[in-house]
């Protein structure tokens, strides 16, 4: 069953000002946990007029539905429960605000994680709102595995807000690994934090167990890349004037030293990505996040992969390059490499063992670049722009990855598909670098 009730709106306004891309909040409550999530849901929605659902769920009452001289059970039960909900949410309301508040309301029968998930897209929520549950372990424990087993499913940002904060978190942490997740994890940071907080980009990583020199080698590399990687990732973010930024490397294990660290600097806020777009990817949140959620003191940000076309360009810009093994993402990565050199001048070098290297086409221009995926293979279009019934296809089967490189000004300067046997390289000319 599900209700509504409109009420009445509350007398004043709190929050900061900013969270541009937050056009819409869902914040659910259970009637008993606390008042945090509530007034997290203010505290964003006041300055920029997102909208707010109020939702909850009622677990079915299994226990009940088993008995057998009670049978099914009645919609007058479920009316009943229902009923008791609203009103216990009503009372949460009021403790949080001291009134009602002009959100609606909607309340169902169901598990927790699926329907608050269900009633996000609905809504078309940019962010879920949730309570951790308070101090009492057995209440934290249970509102914790809710909001895991809500982020598993989401498709969406879902912050687990702790029972203490009350106001817009001053000071977050952002597991930063430079994958597109962690920084779509620190935008939306950016949309929550006061507007005056200081944001820590905090990298965690391992030197090699082995003293031989190649290790030490490969371990004096990747530390020298990092500044750069940080610049790199601060300037995607374009954080705000009165925000700080700071990057923080720390060895050891992710978990444990986010952990840590939230804890030295007094965070509010943790924020994580977690990674996949597939439904059996999105159901096994990562370890690192697991833990998080876990064992924070603090609030908790997790969000989703990006969509395939805005990972693609974020991969581009941290690192130089894009790497995909699922054809799903070449569709997509291929269509936009496509648009972005539409009739350049290229280079078409074929590697196979059993010849070499070498260079098969020389100075026609790309038509296009696509996945088919009845055949399977990636078919590369070159030839005259202008002219386009005389042109050329090259057909590339048994796709293992596809790889896009780009320059340190954002401008694509080659395509690699590697394949069963070897590997295709499109370059372009110098007359038709970017």
């Amino acid at each position: 069953m599900t209700t509504s009730a409109t009420l009445p709106i509350p007398s004043s306004a709190v929050g900061g000002a900013r969270g541009g891309r937050l056009s819409s909040v869902l914040v659910a409550v259970n009637g008993q946990d606390g008042t945090a999530a509530l007034r997290m849901a203010q505290l964003l929605a006041a300055p920029t007029g997102a909208e707010v659902t109020i939702f909850s769920a009622i677990e079915p009452d299994v226990t009940i539905a088993m008995q057998p001289h009670i049978g099914l059970l009645t919609p007058e039960y479920e009316e009943l429960r229902t009923d008791a909900r609203r009103d216990a949410v009503r009372r949460q309301i009021r403790d949080a605000f001291g009134g009602p508040v002009a959100w609606p309301m909607e309340v169902v029968v169901g598990p927790a994680p699926a329907a608050i998930n269900a009633a996000a897209q609905r809504h078309g929520a940019s962010l879920i709102i949730m309570g951790r549950g308070r101090h009492d372990p057995v209440a934290r424990l249970l509102a914790g595995e809710t909001v895991l087993r809500t982020v598993r499913r989401s498709d969406r940002p879902v912050l687990a807000v702790a029972d203490d904060l009350q106001a817009r978190p001053r000071v977050a942490v952002v597991g930063m690994d430079f994958s597109p997740s962690s920084i779509a994890a620190a935008r939306c940071a950016l949309d929550i934090v006061d507007e005056h907080a200081t944001v820590y980009l905090v990298h965690v990583w391992s030197r090699s167990a082995s003293d031989h020199p190649s290790e030490r080698a490969r371990d004096e590399a990747y530390e020298a890349q990092l500044p750069e990687l940080f610049s790199r990732a601060i300037d995607l973010l374009d954080a705000p004037a009165g925000v700080t930024v700071k990057p923080v490397t720390l060895l050891g294990a992710p978990a444990k030293e986010i952990l840590w660290f939230a804890e030295s600097q007094g965070a509010d806020l943790i924020a994580a990505g977690k990674q996949g777009h597939g439904f059996f990817e999105r159901l096994l949140v990562g370890s690192v996040t697991t833990r998080l959620l876990r064992a924070a003191a603090s609030s908790v940000l997790v969000t989703p992969l990006p969509p395939i076309a805005e990972a693609d360009e974020l991969s581009r810009r941290l690192t130089g390059s894009s790497m995909s093994t699922t054809p799903d993402e070449w569709i997509v990565q291929l269509d936009g490499f496509s648009r972005r050199n539409h009739g350049r001048r290229v280079v078409l070098e074929i590697d196979d063992p059993s010849v070499g290297g070498q260079a098969q086409v020389t100075g026609y221009a790309l038509l296009g670049a696509v996945y088919d995926h009845r055949d399977h293979r990636v078919q590369l279009m070159l030839g005259n722009p202008v002219d386009q019934t005389r042109y050329l296809t090259h057909m590339i089967e048994h796709v293992n990855s596809v790889i896009v490189r780009t320059d340190r000004e954002g401008h694509d300067v080659a395509l690699q598909v590697m394949h069963e046997g070897g590997s295709a390289q499109l370059t372009f000319l110098p007359t038709d670098a970017r």
